[in-house]
């Protein structure tokens, strides 16, 4: 009932029962979804404000694998440079002065007697047969040290001996499917599932290097097969026991675990 003011004759309104209901399950409809539209709308922010997050790692992650790319080019710069400069200081002075100073000229021919009868090798001649075999084995030697990084990427774990954190290896992260390389000339030795580091292949270099990669998603050479210094040998993966996709790069000399950054574009260390 409504009394208007003034002179106004009163009335009165009669709503039908079902009407108020409906009317208040609207009401009730109508805060609930505005409850839930203000609730997605900050889940939805937060999900805006993630995949922006993701995004600028994801351009960091990209520009960190360019400068790796651009490192490992100026690391095999510095290798051949390297093993250039190991060429130049085993050449012997007697040979760099021999060749420096002509042999004096002879103005009359040496008396008959005085002829060797047949050719003998003069030292000189000894001395370069000397020098080719020093540098052969010096190349060899070189193409059998595992000196370059096995794959584009970034170091996750380094090598360490201390018993309280034992890992004989370097861990580097990659995505899935990147290509592995093989650090030096050697040949595939084996291939095998490992319980721990899943797909592994393991390689056998010259001078008691072994080289070993693990968590690897596919296997792109065979047993025996031989490789050169570069050559793809498997993809990255995250088989075993791994979290993410990375490879486990291990080096063994003489049988001895070894760090394997101790010998990265070294191409000398023993």
């Amino acid at each position: 009932m409504f009394f208007p003011e003034g002179n106004g004759a009163p009335f009165s309104l009669k709503v039908h029962r079902g009407t108020l209901k409906l009317l208040i399950v609207s009401i009730s409809l109508f805060i609930l979804g505005g409850a839930v539209l203000i609730y997605k709308s900050g889940e939805i922010a937060l999900r805006l404000q993630l995949i922006h997050a993701l995004k600028e790692d994801n351009n960091r992650l990209r520009t960190d694998n360019e400068s790796l790319q651009i490192s490992a080019e100026k690391i095999a710069s510095i290798e051949s440079l390297t093993v250039y400069l190991h060429r130049l200081a085993i050449i012997p002075q007697s040979d760099v002065q021999a060749a420096a100073v002509p042999p004096p000229r002879r103005t009359t021919p040496p008396p008959e007697e005085s002829r060797p009868q047949r050719p003998v090798e003069t030292a000189p001649a000894v001395a370069a047969e000397t020098h080719r075999s020093t540098l052969v084995n010096n190349e060899q030697f070189a193409a059998s040290v595992p000196s370059i990084l096995p794959v584009n990427g970034w170091i996750t774990r380094h090598f360490s001996d201390d018993p309280e954190d034992l890992h004989l290896a370097t861990d580097f992260a990659a995505a899935s499917g990147t290509p592995i390389r093989a650090t030096a000339m050697g040949v595939v030795e084996d291939i095998r599932h490992h319980k721990y580091f899943g797909l592994m292949v393991e390689i056998r270099h010259d001078h008691g290097f072994v080289t070993r990669y693990g968590h690897c998603s596919q296997v792109l050479v065979s047993v025996r097969d031989r490789v050169n210094r570069g050559q793809t040998i498997a993809l990255v993966g995250n088989t075993g026991r791994s979290t993410a996709p990375h490879l486990h790069y291990e080096i063994l000399k003489d049988g001895r675990p070894v760090n394997p950054m101790d010998y990265a574009a070294s191409g000398q260390k023993h």
